[in-house]
């Protein structure tokens, strides 16, 4: 029964805590890589953990959102959860120090590199905020 308790919970666990097909990586080559060679825009998450209710904000009003379900086929995520490089995540300082220079987290930025454009950092998850990041996140998808 314990053994039967926990293969459920791992199933849970390992199933995507993010949005509907969108691919996450932790490691900033191969997202890059992903993003240009297939022609997606790269998403990166920055995220340490220390606000559980934006984090929440974010998961149901961002990443669920409708704009990033009609659009997770042409998205690559990049997750970045630790500020500090080692042998698995050796790129976060530069991801940071190039997308993220104040080092707001949680924040999210967004580029497509074929239009080679970009939305600005999002910092601020109010409705408002959020209404118009989407808005522009439209307009750079389409």
């Amino acid at each position: 029964m314990k053994n039967c308790m926990f293969l459920v919970l791992l199933c849970l666990v390992s199933m995507p805590i993010f949005s509907q097909n969108i691919v996450w990586e932790t490691d900033y080559p191969t997202a890059l890589s992903k993003a240009q060679q297939d022609n997606k825009i790269l998403v990166i998450y920055f995220n340490n953990g220390q606000s559980p209710s934006l984090e929440r904000v974010i998961k149901k009003r961002i990443l669920k959102s409708n704009e990033f379900k009609n659009h997770s086929n042409s998205i690559v995520g990049l997750l970045i959860e630790n500020t500090n490089n080692n042998d698995e995540h050796r790129y976060n300082s530069r991801v940071i120090s190039g997308y993220n220079k104040d080092k707001v987290f949680p924040a999210i930025s967004v580029i497509h590199f074929k239009a080679r454009k970009y939305l600005p950092l999002l910092t601020k998850f109010e409705d408002v905020n959020i209404a118009s990041f989407l808005n522009k996140f439209k307009d750079l998808s389409n």
